[in-house]
């Protein structure tokens, strides 16, 4: 239990750092990184169009959080199944986000979690 616990710390202190690090990469203040923005972070840059589900030449936050939760993705077939998945709020809320009811969740479905969380 002291493990989870202090496991479940350290993931939460990560997710507030990646949150401030895109926070300061953001130097116009709008939400979202753009491809020069997204140079100050190397992971990002690096996985910018893969990262930008909907496309639409931004990233953000929720954008990010979808990208770690696919790297999930055992299989590699771009979708997770419910025994691929770590996160316990995309498990509670999994029938919900699988929009087209096909017993896996894909990038956007992910995406729309992080949304609506955010």
């Amino acid at each position: 239990m002291k493990n989870l616990l202090a496991a479940a710390s350290l993931a939460l202190l990560a997710t507030a750092a990646v949150a401030a690090t895109v926070a300061k990469a953001d130097k116009d203040n709008d939400g979202t990184l753009d491809k020069n923005e997204a140079k100050a972070i190397p992971m990002v840059a690096k996985n910018f169009d893969a990262i930008d589900v909907d496309k639409d030449g931004t990233v953000e936050q929720a954008e990010i959080d979808a990208f770690k939760v696919m790297a999930g993705d055992k299989d590699k077939d771009g979708t997770l199944e419910m025994k691929e998945i770590t996160h316990k709020g995309l498990l509670k809320a999994f029938k919900q986000l699988d929009g087209d009811n096909d017993g896996t969740l894909d990038a956007k479905e992910v995406f729309s979690f992080f949304q609506k969380k955010g």
